[in-house]
């Protein structure tokens, strides 16, 4: 049987009190636990003390430099605002404690490769929360591209209402252009068109991607079209699979769920449940990031690869257009809060 592990977090904002915490509780409610949750640290005490009301925190502290000294954890969880992630993991990534953190990491692409860079320093494990890679749908997906290969062509769609915030490509359309990499291998060249919103600052994306493996993808990223989906189409020869993401992601008129076209014939849809935190991935996340820390292997999300998805994600922004690699830019004006995935 797998050993508890005794987990601190650092950061009780919005997003972790919607999906994190209540993985985390349930993870540590199980029959058999995988996590106890031993604190929670926020700049805000009131905030901090209302997760462990609500979400089974043992003791809530506002120095996280403090709680980490006094409890000496097995694991830390880095859910704070974009622009304190990279300060924190800093100090946080030298005590060499297997760490979680929430995207993107860093908000610029110096400070994305020093993290990078200094995660392998140090040997920590550490998980990057890109959650579309553990969405039952989207695992599904890259599991059909493996045992379909070649796959010649795949489009993405990230369709929003009122998400006007100038950083939207690193904060959120990270998350398509990321799952493109995790499915299609090393983004060897990008394209970029921008279409200017009246909000200043504000973006849609249209991003052409070409892989080493020599598979194209389209990506297309609305930011105020009057409703919510996300969408994700794979093709190779004779054969199709489209998958529409849930929890959340999708509205409520837009059906979610999985399809599989073959010879002209639609295999059975696959359902991909109701429950938010196992459709929007948290929970598959959350079990990666625990089955690794208790394997000591370094997962397939951590820093050493969200660097490549930071610098494609901070391409786009900057309406970059070019061999990837060549792109080396930093971003400017990401806000503090964020809107959300």
């Amino acid at each position: 049987m797998r050993r508890q592990l005794r987990a601190v977090q650092i950061g009780a904002g919005r997003f972790a009190a919607d999906y994190h915490a209540p993985t985390l509780r349930r993870l540590s409610t199980m029959p058999s636990p995988a996590i106890s949750l031993e604190a929670i640290c926020d700049l805000s005490l009131e905030r901090a003390e209302l997760f462990c009301r609500e979400f089974g925190y043992a003791r809530a502290y506002t120095d996280f430099r403090l709680m980490i000294d006094e409890l000496q954890p097995d694991l830390i969880y880095v859910m704070v605002q974009p622009a304190a992630t990279a300060g924190v993991l800093r100090a946080v990534l030298p005590l060499g404690m297997p760490t979680f953190t929430e995207k993107p990491p860093g908000i610029t692409v110096a400070e994305a490769e020093l993290l990078a860079d200094l995660a392998a320093k140090c040997g920590t494990l550490n998980y990057v929360g890109f959650n579309r890679r553990r969405m039952p749908g989207l695992e599904r997906l890259k599991a059909w591209a493996e045992t379909n290969r070649p796959v010649r062509y795949v489009r993405a769609e990230m369709l929003r209402n009122r998400r006007l915030e100038a950083d939207f490509a690193i904060g959120t359309a990270i998350h398509p252009l990321d799952f493109l990499r995790y499915l299609c291998g090393t983004a060897a060249r990008v394209s970029t068109v921008t279409l200017n919103h009246p909000q200043p600052g504000a973006r849609d994306y249209l991003v052409r991607l070409e892989f080493e493996s020599g598979v194209i993808a389209d990506l297309c990223v609305l930011v105020d079209c009057g409703f919510r989906r996300e969408r994700y189409f794979a093709q190779t020869i004779n054969a199709s699979m489209e998958v529409t993401v849930g929890a959340g992601y999708s509205g409520d008129f837009c059906v979610a769920g999985v399809n599989e076209f073959r010879d002209d014939q639609l295999a059975p849809e696959t359902d991909t449940g109701s429950d938010p935190l196992v459709a929007g991935g948290f929970l598959g996340e959350h079990e990666s990031f625990l089955d690794s820390a208790s394997r000591g292997r370094l997962p397939d999300c951590c820093l050493q690869d969200a660097y490549h998805s930071l610098r494609l994600a901070a391409a786009v922004q900057a309406c970059y257009s070019g061999p990837v690699r060549d792109y080396a830019g930093t971003s400017h004006g990401f806000q503090e809060e964020g809107g959300g995935d």
